[in-house]
């Protein structure tokens, strides 16, 4: 009874407004909205961009020369056979033979026990390191695709970069960030189609998330077991040995292989930097291509730019490219039984045990190779939610970290600004643009109260004697550019048109260009 007397009375409400909005009205635009599909046709994906063939990979050679990396493929070859030839020559030499005697490449390091050989989680994280890499370099060169240049300088100027994939940038106004990108080979990127970025980013972030935590439970295994000594050089004879190691190796009479208690000094040192460099490399490189963070360590940023950072970061792929393709040639020539004994079985000797087991997960590595192009154009959705859920956690500590006013000075404008999207190709955008937009309205439209149609006379009126800040907006296929930018946007002017507050999506629209979009 209490809460009835408390109740205001009919007559003491508000009247209620004044409005063309109503539930009939409300219903007709929900009558208009469909369903999305869960899945990604390719033919219509990112407005049915066509497929865009880039060029090979070239690196700048001078000003304005390039060298294509294809290139490197006879050189290497033509360097490999002189470097054998040479270090067979080498091994007649008797001042060689006895710096191999006395250096036979191996060193045992001081402080392991037992009878050596590798655990049995050294094995299981070696797969699971694996298995998740070829997700994270997949992704990672998918999202390379979307803008397939790299640069040493903070800005993204055409010219300016050291590295590209993609032909020179053309002298068209409307050529944008979108034109930029380039289309994989099939199954090469992750989910291998046109300008997929976001998808490519769930994938490449998610993955490395869960390939740091197989990391971080690998350290602390590693320097609780003692077996960092294997991987760790304690002693200056390492690299006298590492020099004979590449000599016996180079002559193709391999050192001895004494893997099962310790490495020889070349592996020790190639091992080394692959854990302790090139892995927290990897990791540094890319929290530094992070907008939000690079907002927040702003005296890091300034040194370490995203640019530098995904420069850097490409170098660290290179590596493992590289360390890769050794390691597993290595394996097969020097001894492929007891090598996968060594890893997939932790036991020494030649049996077929270690085969087996490699076999065994060989069909799973390419089974998820294969699978995940098809999985993720299926389920993209899918992939969307379990990525946020594995690095949500995380980006959230960073979410809504603005640039403080004065922050950036007009030296960080730069000397050009990459257009994102597609420009309209309508009869109708050519006529606006053939008059220099002086018949252009911005309608706003749908449930409001007071549908509004602003020139261009109208939208900058809302930068008069306003105040400007320079910004530097990063645009997620990679392109970063500095521009100055009112602080206090024209579209403001929305509020003419009094939007009401409504459940269903689409209850604002405005044209544009004979496009209709929705908000």
């Amino acid at each position: 009874m209490a809460d009835n007397a408390d109740r205001p009375e009919p007559a003491d409400l508000p009247s209620p407004p004044q409005t063309g909005v109503s539930p009939e009205a409300v219903q007709r635009y929900r009558a208009q909205l469909t369903t999305g599909q869960d899945a990604i046709d390719p033919s219509t994906w990112a407005g049915s961009v066509p497929q865009a063939h880039g060029v090979a990979p070239r690196v700048r050679v001078g000003r304005g020369r390039w060298f294509n990396l294809l290139w490197l493929l006879p050189i290497g070859l033509a360097v490999l056979i002189t470097a054998v030839a040479a270090a067979q020559g080498l091994r007649h030499i008797p001042s060689v033979q006895r710096f191999i005697r006395h250096y036979p490449g191996t060193v045992t390091p001081a402080g392991l026990t037992g009878t050596g050989g590798l655990p049995g989680w050294v094995g299981a994280q070696h797969f699971l390191s694996l298995f998740l890499m070829i997700f994270i370099i997949r992704a990672g060169v998918q999202i390379l695709a979307d803008h397939p240049r790299l640069y040493w300088t903070r800005h993204s100027t055409p010219g300016r970069e050291w590295f590209r994939a993609q032909k020179p940038v053309p002298t068209d106004p409307l050529w944008t960030a979108k034109n930029d990108s380039i289309t994989l080979p099939g199954h090469v990127g992750l989910p291998g189609i046109r300008h997929s970025i976001g998808l490519a980013r769930w994938w490449h972030l998610g993955t490395a998330t869960l390939w740091l935590l197989n990391g971080l439970i690998f350290y602390v295994l590693l320097f609780e077991s003692g077996q960092w000594r294997l991987l760790v050089p304690t002693n200056r004879a390492v690299f006298p040995n590492a020099a004979s190691a590449l000599i016996q190796y180079l002559s193709l009479d391999w050192p001895t292989q004494t893997a099962w208690v310790s490495y020889n000094g070349l592996q020790q040192l190639a091992y080394f930097i692959t854990v302790f460099l090139a892995a927290p490399a990897a990791l540094l490189t890319g929290l530094g291509m992070s907008p939000a963070l690079s907002t927040r360590f702003k005296r890091i940023s300034k040194v370490l730019s995203i640019q530098t950072a995904r420069s850097l970061h490409f170098l660290v792929l290179m590596w493992f490219a590289l360390f890769s393709v050794i390691h597993v040639t290595l394996v097969f020539t020097t001894g492929l039984l007891r090598n996968l004994n060594h890893m997939y079985a932790a036991r020494g000797g030649d049996s077929w045990v270690g085969f087996g087991v490699f076999a065994a997960s060989m069909v799973v590595v390419v089974a998820g190779w294969v699978a995940a192009t098809p999985f993720t154009l299926q389920h993209p959705r899918v992939v969307q939610r379990l990525g946020y859920a594995l690095i949500g956690p995380a980006q959230r500590l960073f979410e809504h970290v603005d640039a403080t006013p004065g922050e950036y000075t007009e030296k960080d404008i730069s000397p050009y600004f990459w257009h994102n999207g597609q420009y309209p190709d309508s009869a109708e955008y050519r006529a606006l643009f053939d008059g220099n937009f002086g018949d252009y309205r911005l309608q706003i439209g749908g449930l409001v109260d007071n549908p509004v149609a602003l020139d261009l006379r109208q939208l900058r009126w809302g930068s008069r004697g306003r105040r400007f800040k320079s910004c530097r907006p990063d645009c997620e296929v990679g392109c970063e550019s500095g521009y100055l930018g009112n602080q206090v946007p024209a579209l403001t002017r929305f509020r003419r048109a009094r939007g009401r507050k409504v459940v269903a999506p689409g209850a604002l629209t405005w044209r544009f260009a004979g496009e209709v979009g929705a908000g």
